[in-house]
């Protein structure tokens, strides 16, 4: 049974005027108003401690004979008012204090200030001219009702009174003057008529007018006159400044008979913050805040002691205002300097949920108490609502959220709703506080609301904005423009949508549908983060959060899919309704709502011209490429753009048509032919010319179908109805506006003021942005892959099949899709499956697998092909997915957890095949081969390297050898392989020759095969790879021989079993031998056993080092040899020095293993030195004449050690020349 929440607990019929709304001033003013502030009062603990905090603050002025100051700090609506009511009545000690509720309050009253007189003073500060104003013209009145018999205080400026005084004596005369003056001196209406002590006398009234303002005697003569000839005065002169007037106060109190005066000013620093515009007024009574504290004249008689009244945050709440940032920095200013001398003592806001339970909230009695606890107990705690509603959102130091026990009591009352009422009733008049607004929500619902009913943040939107009169003139605005857009936009779109009428809803509200009171709450939550939207709950808020915070309005059809709902319903007003509402990007994508009253219609009015049937085709076109993920790729010649998307794991390429299917002259009939191995789509418009319609391209796509067989499928979409196309023209005028560099968006708003312009450009960006995104989602109706809204999509077209292939062979199936683009992956894979059904599905199909992925296969199959069992390991990791992935689909192998087998059974269909292809003809070519891959049916379409890769994996398992033009090469890179290349049976040698020939041929020659398996291809490519280094080094070493024959010869050498000369002629005999070896195993059989008389790393060195010493030795001076060799004969040192170099020119030449070319060159250099020190050079004589040569024939050795020495050789030069009659050889060399 629905229990109702008014019968559990209290809910008025009515909301009085005055509930919950209290005015400090009227609080205090009698003990029965006191008594009811002082019952009505909720006490928290930390309202306790900040009493305390109030009574210590009074306390240690008394007793230090100083002034001092406090801010109340706290939020609108946080009970600033009613605390200082509680204080005025305790430091009055107030009977009604004097309860259990108070105890410990009054306790510490009578702990620090017992015996205290204090003079209680309260202002309400809003309206005031100026300070001097409100607190002297306060003080007047209070005094006057507190001690109707006391003098005026002289906190008014007098001179101009008593000018006054003087002028009306010199009228009356002295006589009748004086007699009124001291007349009527017992008037019992007049409070100051007891004030007049005895008659006024010519010197008495002069001594008074002489005397200075605050002499007693002038104090006594302004009384007098007010009373008795200028009773208007209190009310307008002017008062003294405030630093003087607070010093009068003070005495004037103490005369009184107080110790202390307290000054409650509530309202003085919003006073100050709605006059901040306004720079004079705000420098000037800013500054004199301060001297509540600081005196700068004489000392005050008694400590004042000031309570203000703060909102807390106060510069954040000025900003939202609207406030600039130069009016901020002043506020900022102002407080700065009291910052150090004002206590600050701050109201928090945990204390309203305690305060509504115990004022609005509390259950009538236990049993009323389990209902609401069971009710709330059966409140969702799923997540993503749990937590919106505690208001744990955007958290940081100020803001926490509420716990369970907090939310409990301000049930039905969310703690996310609690929170926007206090934060949006800082802009609201004082009568529309938080509290204020919970009791007027439960008493229009208390007919209706049950214990088991969430209240909706949406519904606060009528409390807050509607009605309302803000005191801020930017909130003002603010919420007229909330209302306009919620009245004038949102409502007739809500009403149109669920076939409401203004008449139901004013005249029988109950029968709306639950569907429209549930969008019409998002609405107006949508609208409230606007209006607030640094409020923590609204701020940056979302479509899960709008549900949560109206939670129990929104239904949907599978749980937790409110949040799609109210994203669906959002998004239909941006992009058609409300195109200030704009939609970020995401799964839950931030909504946001510019509230401005701009004139963005004119704009696209300017620009009605720019739509056209040309721009039209050329933005959808542009939609549609995008979305089928060519972007803005260029068409060819033939108006294609290709796009490449991966199928099963290979690249594949797909032609992309855009036209007329109907119209020849967009589409002519080679439009529609595929290239070989694509596929081409032809994708028409969702509209026509006026007499067109879908009827005419389905009978085109007969005629095409008649015409041959292609790879074409044609996606024919359905028509836009007249609405749809409005929503295109609309699209393309705002596409066009902001498409170019900005002058079109200048030239079409200059019209408008710079501020308009902004807010219009952004209004405009936004509705681009909706309509693009509302017609996104119309193409994917018009295109098949959403069901079509009648409103959208003309029904006439809907009787056609939207994809048409003109393959016989092929019908496709418009896929399950979510965008136009996977719909249009999945109708390529439909396609290319039918034209390559065997092709192997490579997973993930979506990822290309590349050569290099073949490669690695390729060499797994060469390991496996030289082990007995066919079975090697994969390495973890990528080699070991590659293999996963490639070999079981291309049935090339096998692969195993961690190992990959190849031999004839898991090669059996491949193996079968080619062996077919190789016995139809001889030789067998890769060309045969391929085409018969690419004949096989059904068919595979491998790509060229999958298809090499079986072909390269048949020659391994075959044993056969890669040949061309004749020669035998190396296995070309997968993809690479040509046609003409030979596929040859290879023998094969033993696996120690092969071993033992690789080492020879590293040794040797220096080369390493980079394929080390025993394979037919390798034998060939290395038995032709070694015949090459063998033909170069049977050349190179034979000139060597020549040259070593030569030197031995010179030297007098003699060849030995292992010397040089030796090892160099049977290596040259080997390698002419090996060169001219046919057989590819003989070859290997040869090198594998080759025996020189040096090891095969010795004969390597020759070898290599083979062409360089042949042209040492060439080069070398051998002439000098000659000269040696006699040398040698002669004794003595220069003998001796010879015989070692002879002997080094001899070892040089012929031991192995050494660098002859090193040796040879430094036995050189020794041989030179070793002549010029045998026979130096004489100094030169004088030219004599020419004469035949003493010396004969022959070579002569000259060193010159000077320039001097040119001389002398150029005589002998020109002497031989002239005895020879022949040619003189001169050579020269540095040393």
């Amino acid at each position: 049974m629905t229990v109702l929440l008014r019968d559990v607990i209290d809910i008025p019929e009515r909301v009085g005027s005055d509930d919950y709304v209290l005015r400090l001033t009227d609080s205090t003013d009698d003990d029965a108003h006191i008594a009811a502030t002082l019952d009505a009062y909720v006490l928290t603990t930390s309202l306790r401690e900040n009493f305390i905090d109030a009574l210590d603050l009074v306390a240690d002025a008394i007793n230090r004979h100083t002034s001092r100051a406090a801010y109340l700090t706290g939020s609108f609506g946080s009970g600033k008012s009613h605390f200082m009511a509680v204080l005025f009545a305790l430091l009055g000690n107030h009977p009604a204090v004097r309860t259990s509720k108070f105890q410990a309050l009054t306790g510490h009253y009578d702990e620090t200030l017992a015996g205290k007189k204090l003079l209680r003073l309260t202002y309400h500060l809003l309206g005031a001219a100026s300070l001097e104003q409100a607190i002297l013209r306060g003080y007047i009145d209070q005094i006057a009702r507190l001690h109707p018999d006391a003098p005026l205080p002289a906190v008014h400026q007098t001179d101009k009174l008593l000018a006054d005084a003087e002028n009306l004596r010199a009228q009356l005369g002295d006589e009748k003057f004086l007699a009124g003056l001291g007349g009527n001196s017992g008037g019992s209406g007049d409070p100051w008529g007891g004030l007049i002590g005895g008659g006024w006398d010519l010197p008495r009234y002069q001594a008074a007018l002489a005397a200075g303002p605050e002499n007693p005697e002038r104090r006594e003569l302004v009384s007098a006159l007010v009373r008795s000839y200028f009773g208007s005065f209190t009310e307008t002169a002017d008062y003294v400044d405030l630093d003087r007037g607070l010093v009068v106060i003070s005495e004037h109190a103490k005369e009184l008979g107080y110790d202390g005066v307290v000054l409650f000013l509530d309202e003085l620093v919003l006073w100050l913050a709605f006059s901040v515009r306004d720079t004079e007024f705000f420098a000037r009574e800013s500054q004199k805040i301060t001297k509540l504290v600081e005196s700068s004249g004489r000392q005050r008689a008694i400590p004042l002691i000031s309570f203000i009244s703060r909102q807390m945050d106060l510069r954040k709440w000025f900003a939202d205002a609207g406030a600039s940032g130069a009016e901020q920095d002043a506020l900022d200013r102002a407080f700065q300097y009291q910052q150090g001398r004002f206590r600050e003592i701050e109201l928090g806001d945990d204390n309203l949920a305690e305060v509504a339970h115990a004022r609005l909230l509390k259950p009538k009695d236990e049993a009323a108490k389990k209902i609401l606890d069971e009710a709330f107990a059966g409140l969702t705690r799923r997540p993503d609502v749990w937590e919106v509603l505690r208001d744990s959102l955007n958290t940081d130091d100020k803001h926490r959220g509420a716990s369970e026990a907090e939310f409990r009591l301000t049930y039905p009352f969310s703690p996310v709703l609690v929170s926007t009422l206090r934060n949006l009733s800082s802009v609201m008049q004082r009568e529309r506080t938080a509290l204020k607004v919970m009791q007027r929500m439960l008493v229009d619902r208390r007919d209706t609301l049950t214990v088991d009913d969430l209240i909706p943040v949406g519904d606060a939107f009528d409390y807050i904005v509607e009605g309302s009169e803000p005191i801020d003139s930017h909130a003002k605005n603010m919420f007229g423009a909330a209302r306009d857009m919620y009245h004038n936009r949102l409502l007739p779109a809500l009403m149109a949508r669920h076939g409401v009428s203004a008449e139901q809803l004013e005249q029988d509200p109950d029968s709306v549908p639950r569907g429209f009171r549930a969008q019409e709450r998002i609405a107006k939550t949508l609208l409230l983060a606007a209006i607030a939207p640094n409020v923590p709950a609204l701020r940056d808020i979302t479509a899960s959060r709008l549900a949560a915070l109206n939670h129990g309005s929104i239904k949907a059809r599978i749980a937790g899919g409110e949040a799609r709902v109210v994203l669906g319903v959002v998004r239909e007003w941006a992009q058609k309704d409300v195109p200030e509402i704009s939609v970020s990007d995401g799964s839950d994508p931030v909504i946001r709502v510019q509230l401005a009253e701009v004139d963005y219609q004119s704009v696209l009015e300017r620009i009605r011209a720019e739509d056209n049937s040309g721009r039209r085709r050329a933005l959808l076109r542009r939609m549609i490429h995008r979305a089928l993920g060519v972007g803005d790729a260029q068409d060819d010649l033939a108006g294609a753009v290709t796009r490449t998307v991966i199928w099963r794991g290979s690249r594949r390429e797909v032609d992309i048509v855009f036209g007329n299917v109907r119209d020849a002259a967009s589409l002519p009939e080679q439009a529609f032919d595929a290239r070989p191995g694509t596929w081409r789509v032809v994708v028409d418009y969702p509209f026509d010319e006026d007499g067109f319609n879908s009827t005419d391209d389905v009978n085109r796509i007969d005629r095409l179908l008649s015409s041959g067989d292609r790879n074409t499928v044609v996606w024919l979409p359905r028509f836009f109805t007249d609405a749809a196309m409005e929503n295109l023209a609309l699209l393309v005028k705002l596409d066009w506006l902001f498409t170019g560099t900005g002058d079109r968006w200048t030239e079409n708003s200059d019209h408008l003021p710079a501020r308009d312009r902004e807010q219009a450009f952004g209004i405009l960006k936004n509705l681009q942005s909706n309509t693009r995104g509302a017609f996104e989602s119309l193409l994917k109706q018009a295109y098949g892959i959403e069901t079509p809204d009648p409103k959208q999509i003309a029904a006439e077209s809907l009787q056609f099949d939207v994809l048409t292939s003109l393959s016989r062979d092929f019908q496709p199936q418009l896929p399950p899709a979510a965008t136009l683009g996977d719909a249009f992956l999945g109708i390529i894979d439909q396609a290319f499956s039918a034209t390559y059904p065997n092709h192997p599905k490579f997973e993930p199909s979506d990822t290309e697998v590349t050569a290099r992925n073949f490669e690695t296969l390729r060499e797994y199959i060469e390991q496996a092909t030289t082990h007995r069992d066919g079975r090697v390991p994969t390495n973890p990791g990528a080699d070991r997915t590659v293999v996963r992935r490639i070999a079981g689909p291309l049935r090339v192998g096998k692969a195993t957890e961690d190992h990959y087998l190849f031999d004839q059974t898991t090669f059996d269909f491949w193996a079968t095949e080619l062996d077919k292809a190789a016995h139809a003809g001889d030789p067998v070519t890769v060309g045969a081969l391929q085409t018969h891959i690419d004949s096989l049916s059904p068919a595979w379409g491998l790509q060229p390297e999958a298809r090499d890769l079986v072909i390269s994996a048949w020659a391994l398992l075959r044993k056969r050898a890669w040949f061309e033009a004749g020669r035998a090469i190396a296995a070309p890179p997968l993809g690479r392989l040509r046609p003409n290349i030979e596929l040859r049976a290879e023998e094969l040698p033993e696996q120690h020759a092969w071993d033992d020939a690789r080492t020879n041929a590293a040794k040797l020659f220096g080369y390493t095969m980079p394929r080390t398996y025993l394979t037919g291809a390798n034998i060939a490519d290395f038995a032709a790879q070694v015949r090459e280094h063998a033909t170069k080094v049977a050349t190179t070493v034979g000139h060597l021989v020549d040259e070593l024959h030569q030197a031995y010869l010179r030297l007098d050498a003699v060849t030995g079993p292992d010397d040089r000369l030796t090892a160099a002629q049977a290596l040259h005999q080997f390698t002419e031998t090996l060169a001219r070896t046919a057989g590819n195993v003989a070859v290997i059989d040869a090198l594998a056993g080759v025996e020189l008389p040096v090891a095969p790393a010795t004969a390597g060195q020759v070898a290599s080092e083979a062409a360089r010493d042949t042209t040492t030795l060439r080069n070398f001076k051998w002439p000098l040899v000659e000269v040696l060799k006699a040398g040698a004969r002669d004794g003595g040192e220069i003998g001796d020095r010879a015989n070692v170099i002879w002997k080094s020119l001899q070892e040089a030449v012929s031991i192995p293993g050494r660098s002859l070319s090193d040796e040879l060159t430094a036995a050189e250099r020794k041989l030179v030195q070793w002549v010029v020190d045998r026979e130096p050079v004489s100094s030169p004589e004088p030219p004599t004449p020419a004469r035949p040569s003493a010396e004969p024939a022959g070579e002569h050795v000259r060193i010159l050690r000077s320039a001097a020495d040119l001389s002398s050789l150029q005589q002998e030069i020109t002497a031989a020349l002239q005895d020879s009659g022949g040619k003189v050889h001169v050579r020269w060399w540095v040393e």
